[in-house]
């Protein structure tokens, strides 16, 4: 899988940074999933991880979610 993966991608010309097989099929679909706003604990599901800490990966991937995470008010909290 990882030859046929591998060489589509050297065909279409798509550079990949780390991994080149269907590793990074798999974490490109995560990263949609990531843009798309469901949870760290969906994605998870979907992926088949048996705990969050294996997905917290994608938590990185979102700078924007992030961003909105880090800015958020807390003093009307308190």
């Amino acid at each position: 899988m990882y030859h046929v993966v591998s060489s589509r991608l050297a065909q279409l010309g798509i550079q990949v940074p780390n991994h080149r097989g269907p590793h990074c099929l798999r974490h490109s679909c995560a990263s949609r999933l990531v843009a798309t706003g469901l949870s760290l604990k969906e994605i998870g599901d979907h992926l088949g991880h048996r705990s969050a800490y294996a997905t917290r990966i994608y938590a990185k991937v979102d700078l924007t979610g992030l961003r909105e995470v880090a800015d958020f008010d807390l003093r009307g909290l308190l």
